[in-house]
């Protein structure tokens, strides 16, 4: 008697051929007719997502600060709140696009090396029966080769991020501690991408009804405002309170 095809051994470049035939196969098909609701749906969830991770992070922010959670002090103009904001910007695109590129040159050099040991540890971990009935555990399987440095990548930044910050800071003579080690730095970085998330979640997926380029540039605005005025204030008390004595 020949035992059941989940119970068979595969080796595993047929258990993750097994997954992706399984992902392709179970695609909805009216996944492109009901595009468009299945859209807006989505973008709902996605705003929940934002608007409760903000409320979070602010409950949090305001056991310490209370009423001058997203206040700076002394007040600084417009002006002079840009100028920060964009010392910090610039040092922090720029630190992370030269992060990116060398992520990238060595991910491009050695995935044919860690493709398939990747793919086949994701694949012996889940069971078969259990991939079937999911397309999108099949989908990560055939992806864990660009998830994993993906996510090293992630955690690589936060402290490049945190140091960035602190350099932006000191750079117009804002309270910085003198001594910024890698886990201040990787806490700063942490707290920078955290008030960052609930605006890039929900401005990404706002519609604005004209042009692409207007409406990017409508969406880099909200960015910017949104930098200056919400993560720019939880950086700044961040740093000041790492550099006050103990």
């Amino acid at each position: 008697m020949t035992p059941p095809l989940s119970s068979q051994a595969l080796s595993p470049s047929e258990y993750i051929a097994r997954h992706l035939q399984n992902f392709a196969s179970n695609t909805p098909a009216s996944a492109s007719v009901d595009q468009h609701a299945q859209l807006t749906v989505w973008n709902e969830h996605v705003f929940v997502v934002a608007g409760i991770l903000f409320v979070v992070l602010a409950c949090i922010g305001a056991r310490r600060d209370k009423w001058a959670l997203f206040t700076l002090n002394p007040g600084v103009s417009f002006g002079r709140r840009l100028y920060l904001w964009w010392s910090c910007a610039w040092r922090q695109w720029l630190a992370s696009a030269l992060l990116f590129v060398v992520a990238f040159s060595v991910l491009r050099l050695s995935l044919g090396k860690i493709a398939t040991p990747l793919m086949a540890f994701a694949a012996n971990r889940v069971p078969h029966d259990l991939a079937q009935s999911s397309p999108a555990i099949s989908l990560a399987i055939a992806g864990m080769p660009f998830i994993v440095p993906m996510l090293a990548y992630l955690l690589l930044s936060l402290p490049l991020v945190g140091y960035m910050v602190r350099r932006g800071l000191a750079a117009h003579a804002m309270p910085a501690p003198r001594r910024f080690g890698f886990w201040r730095a990787t806490l700063l970085g942490l707290i920078t991408y955290a008030w960052t998330l609930p605006a890039s979640l929900a401005i990404t997926n706002v519609g604005v009804s004209s042009a692409q380029p207007l409406a990017n540039a409508l969406r880099a605005i909200l960015l910017v405002a949104w930098g200056m005025y919400i993560v720019l204030p939880r950086q700044v008390r961040s740093v000041a309170r790492l550099a006050a004595p103990r």
